[in-house]
């Protein structure tokens, strides 16, 4: 659980350390991720672990979407998107905590998650590194 939390802790500081380039226009926060114009599209090079628990699976596959949207983001140096998705991060801390207390009972899920959002935290902070 410690790991978990590290993880996303070290996500959410590295997302708002990021390139912090103003924007001719003030950048509106949606609640929808909207699609940039680039062609290039980056999936998760990790298969999605499955979980008992439909919360903890419902987390994990959100939780993928965002991280390949924000790799994405990084990608196309779409910094209005980058921002509200920084945003965003505190949220997926909070939802941690509980999947993490789910995982609790469960020692093989509860590494096979840690694992798993190990490898989507070197992803994005890859995506972050790139220039």
């Amino acid at each position: 659980m410690k790991k978990v939390l590290f993880v996303l802790a070290v996500a959410a500081v590295m997302a708002s350390c990021g390139d912090k380039k103003k924007a001719d226009k003030p950048a509106e926060v949606k609640d929808s991720i909207t699609t940039t114009t680039t062609t290039t599209t980056t999936t998760t090079t990790s298969e999605v672990p499955t979980f008992t628990d439909p919360e903890v699976q419902a987390y994990v596959n959100d939780y993928t979407a965002f991280v390949t949207g924000y790799v994405n983001a990084y990608k196309a140096k779409d910094m209005t998107q980058i921002s509200a998705m920084a945003q965003k991060m505190s949220e997926w801390s909070s939802r941690s905590m509980s999947v993490s207390q789910k995982l609790a009972n469960n020692p093989a899920e509860a590494t096979a998650f840690s694992n798993y959002m190990m490898k989507l935290s070197e992803q994005l902070t890859a995506a972050m590194q790139m220039k």
